[in-house]
């Protein structure tokens, strides 16, 4: 009985329920821009793999703080925000890039 509690316990924590939390936001946002970008046309394997990068380091970085106030390393914490939400801004900036561009169809127009 010990142990179905001491299992309970582990798996309703407040530290490994931000985790299961943070995987379903990463897995919700994930699948949300795969939609999004098959809707409007830009979907590219390449830059589908960098949002999902961005995705996932967000998620990260979010945990890393949350990890690091919980432990009172503020100075890694904010560290964490740093290095991981930049390289997770670096990340949505290739993923941009790399999408092709919508092709705009070109009305000629003639003026008299």
């Amino acid at each position: 009985m010990h142990t179905i509690v001491s299992l309970f316990k582990w798996v309703l924590g407040l530290h490994q329920l931000a985790w299961f939390v943070a995987g379903a936001v990463s897995f919700a946002a994930i699948t949300y821009f795969y939609k999004k970008l098959k809707e409007v046309g830009r979907f590219n394997k390449g830059s589908y793999t960098f949002v999902v990068l961005s995705s996932l380091t967000v998620a990260f970085t979010i945990l890393w703080t949350y990890d690091s106030y919980l432990e009172n390393e503020v100075r890694a914490a904010n560290m964490g925000i740093l290095i991981f939400g930049g390289l997770a801004v670096v990340f949505a900036i290739i993923a941009h890039r790399l999408a092709p561009k919508k092709k705009v169809s070109k009305v000629t127009t003639e003026h008299k």
